[in-house]
């Protein structure tokens, strides 16, 4: 296999496998030779706990830490949003899906943080000119509200996400509208799934469907109207739909590269991201050897609150989860 080929073929098995709450996490790999170099630095904000010092170490359980310096990490975004011209075209722009790709270059494996878009956390809340004035307390999902422009709705989130995870640095974002979903599910023909629970118009749960066009869109999204109304039973079919979309594409990519990559190309519009060119050419060529180990997520509860579902993490559990993921003991 020349190495044309096997960067293109690298570029479209990498797309699939993060998908953004149905929008294809690494669709953009294919892209790189249209991407806009626009780098930016995102301060981090956030500590674990008062005992983390300025240099980084943590005191954590009788044990002192240091941060995993081998890791490297994405944030990737679904938008609640629309290219289409329809009505809800930017109505909120909140996330509809939040994904932190987590890579280790020492060990050279990455997994996927699945994080809850009802999350509450401390959203950031910026002025006119893009300054963080404060914080209030809301779900995950509105930080990306806030901002004048797509770059900065964007690092508004990677701030709260940062908040929730205690000051873990974030290196850089990635966001794909929700339109983009339908467009990748249909290149293949259809993504199938067995319905986990019954949902009007695909079916009875247990049913194998085969999802084509706004039905992908609706599988990723409804909630509403459905036994669980939190995100949670969402946050599942998403998962799923991850695993199906990429031995869905996986296979058509061996079928038809060259055909797969212009649709990869056309998806080019729907994204949004601070990658440049170069770091995102390394990071196929990285990752196209690395071992993918799985989706985890973070420990705690759906409530009902005064409006709307809330998912209020377990802090212990999250403050454990975090140590295992960015930090390392020290000798």
């Amino acid at each position: 296999m020349n190495m044309k080929h096997k960067s293109r073929q690298s570029a479209i098995l990498l797309s699939v496998c993060i998908v953004a709450a149905a929008a294809v996490l690494m669709l953009v790999f294919g892209l790189i030779e249209y991407l806009v170099d626009k780098t930016e630095n995102i301060p981090a904000e956030g500590v674990l706990s008062s005992e983390k010092s300025s240099e980084g170490t943590l005191y954590y359980n009788n044990n002192w830490y240091v941060p995993e310096e081998s890791l490297e990490t994405l944030l990737v975004l679904g938008i609640d949003k629309r290219l289409d011209g329809s009505e809800d075209r930017a109505d909120s722009e909140q996330v509809d899906f939040l994904a932190l790709l987590i890579i280790d270059n020492e060990e050279e494996c990455f997994r996927i943080l699945h994080l809850n878009r009802d999350t509450m956390t401390e959203i950031p809340i910026l002025d006119a000119a893009g300054i963080v004035k404060g914080t209030f307390l809301g779900q995950l999902a509105l930080a990306h509200a806030y901002g004048s422009h797509d770059g900065s709705r964007c690092r508004n989130t990677v701030r709260a996400v940062e908040n929730l995870l205690y000051g873990t640095e974030i290196d850089h974002y990635l966001s794909l509208t929700m339109d983009a979903v339908a467009i990748m599910n249909d290149s293949i023909g259809g993504v199938a799934v067995t319905l986990p629970v019954d949902m009007e118009s695909l079916g009875k749960a247990g049913d194998v469907v085969t999802l084509t066009g706004e039905q992908a869109l609706y599988y990723v999204r409804e909630r509403g109207g459905l036994e669980d109304s939190s995100n949670l039973q969402r946050m599942e079919r998403q998962q799923q739909y991850i695993g199906e979309l990429f031995a869905a594409f996986s296979k058509a990519a061996e079928d038809n590269t060259e055909n797969t990559f212009e649709i990869l190309l056309h998806i080019n519009e729907y994204m949004v991201s601070d990658y440049t060119v170069e770091q995102l050419s390394t990071l196929i060529e990285k990752l196209d050897g690395y071992t993918y180990d799985g989706i985890l997520t973070l420990a705690g509860e759906a409530v009902q609150g005064n409006e709307y579902m809330e998912f209020r993490i377990d802090e212990t559990a999250v403050r454990q989860t975090v140590v295992d993921l960015f930090y390392t003991p020290c000798e």
